[in-house]
């Protein structure tokens, strides 16, 4: 019967340990199509509450970007103790990343209000000022 050295089994289970880790390592952009077929038929107040709906989803995405940062942070110090854990960092949100998922997706939800936001215009119902607050 072979011998099986402690190196191997370490090593091995050093491989398995990355592989599971490798599988944290960000997620894919999904962005928002800026125009809907759908969009000639929406009334004033729908297309306030999918702004209002985007804006809070633009908030989310800037909350997401942030805890991935404080969760790399959390992994890059862990990964002292257990060197693997680098390979599930999550490249996609640091500074010099230029396709972060979360960029990706906020640029898209900001093209759609601009294009809901012109359709409200031509509708006349943009601004009200008893219910819209643009920014100044």
């Amino acid at each position: 019967m072979p011998w099986i050295s402690p190196l191997r089994v370490m090593g091995l289970g050093a491989l398995l340990g990355a592989g599971l880790l490798t599988g944290c390592g960000g997620r894919m952009a999904n962005p928002t199509p800026e125009v809907s077929i759908y969009d000639r038929y929406l009334t004033c107040d729908q297309i306030q509450a999918e702004v209002e709906q985007n804006y809070e989803a633009q908030s989310a995405l800037a909350r997401e970007h942030a805890w991935a940062d404080e969760k790399n942070d959390m992994i890059m110090g862990l990964s002292l103790a257990f060197p693997p854990g680098w390979f599930a960092v999550d490249r996609t949100v640091e500074e010099d990343y230029p396709n972060a998922p979360q960029d990706i997706d906020g640029l898209a939800l900001g093209d759609r209000n601009r294009h809901i936001i012109a359709l409200a215009k031509d509708k006349g119902c943009w601004p009200n000022p008893q219910v819209w607050s643009p920014a100044s």
